[in-house]
């Protein structure tokens, strides 16, 4: 019987189109004394790719392919002998702007306090002797022995000293003081300034740093010690440990058997026992590769994409891309 061509078509995705195939010639018929289906599957797991945070030359490699490695384990170092240099400059301009700005934050020092005090004293002494030759002038006016001039010059003269006086008094007070709050502000902006620096430097000394994110096993190096890392270029691949999954498609009529949270035997070759697993995803979305109608026999050639997450690994290593059974509790394989 034909079908109509108005039917809804989907079309399958490329990547399961071979395994569920496969998974649906399994769940065919089925008869007593064979053993227990299988449905084909793949090992899968979680990996990072770690990329070079700066540019630079690697250093010093820590750690090889196969290696384990735990979160914040040391993995490689990138040069930094220009960094290193930065900072000790920045360094250097951090401590001068907290030296500057605590020297403006005090007063002057002793000594030039004592120059200051001196300078007043010598100043109130020609004060005291200016008023002295005007009380004389004014004295002798009277007499007529000065003239008006004279007079009047020794008057200027009181004056000039008062205000070297005050002139005296008003740079001891700054002295005492320490400097004005403006350039108080500015020195303690560019120490602000000078930290951020040192900061700023110090973070990327850190960046050429490089430490495990996860702990797992290291896969792949892209990078060996003397090539050159470029910025977010991969440099290795850590493969998460405890991550190993199976992937498989069941068929609509095996569903129930592997909900969430059930246990189920996976055969990998090699081993001598059967690991397990657990499942924790079934897809939501059937894989099929024509249109069809959905009658009851059409219907059990759906398949579903399951993720079960390995348990125990049977005292061998399976890694990821390792073709392998998963077990059908109770249920034959179909004759060949």
């Amino acid at each position: 019987m034909k079908l109509p061509s108005t039917l809804p078509h989907r079309p399958a995705r490329p990547g399961v189109l071979a395994a569920s195939l496969l998974a649906l010639s399994l769940s065919g018929c089925f008869f007593d004394g064979q053993p227990e289906l299988q449905l084909p599957g793949y090992i899968e797991a979680d990996n990072t790719s770690l990329a070079s945070p700066v540019s630079g030359t690697m250093a010093q490699l820590s750690d090889k392919e196969g290696q384990l490695v735990k979160p914040g384990d040391m993995l490689y170092l990138l040069e930094s002998q220009p960094e290193q240099a930065r900072l000790a400059e920045a360094q250097a301009r951090k401590q001068q702007a907290e030296a500057q700005s605590k020297n403006l934050s005090k007063g002057a020092r002793q000594a030039e306090l004592e120059s200051l005090r001196a300078k007043l004293r010598y100043a109130k002494a020609q004060l005291a002797q200016a008023e002295s030759n005007l009380k004389k002038s004014e004295s002798l006016l009277k007499k007529n022995f000065v003239s008006e001039t004279q007079v009047d010059n020794d008057r200027t003269n009181v004056q000039l000293a008062e205000a070297q006086v005050e002139d005296a008094r008003a740079a001891l007070r700054v002295a005492k003081e320490g400097a004005r709050s403006d350039e108080q502000a500015a020195a303690q902006a560019q120490t602000v300034a000078a930290q951020a620096g040192v900061a700023q430097v110090e973070w990327l000394l850190q960046q050429k740093q490089v430490t495990a994110p996860v702990g797992g096993v290291i896969q792949e190096l892209y990078v060996r010690q003397g090539e050159f890392a470029t910025a977010g270029s991969t440099t290795m691949t850590i493969l998460h440990t405890g991550s190993l999954r199976v992937r498989f498609f069941v068929p609509n009529d095996l569903r129930p058997k592997f909900l969430p949270g059930n246990q189920v035997a996976v055969e990998i070759s090699g081993c001598d026992k059967p690991a397990t697993a657990r499942v924790t995803r079934v897809s939501a979305r059937p894989e099929y590769t024509q249109p069809m109608m959905f009658s009851q026999e059409l219907r059990d050639r759906l398949s579903f994409l399951t993720e079960a997450r390995l348990e125990t690994p049977a005292g061998c290593t399976a890694p990821p891309g390792t073709p392998v059974g998963v077990k059908v509790a109770g249920v034959a394989a179909k004759a060949s």
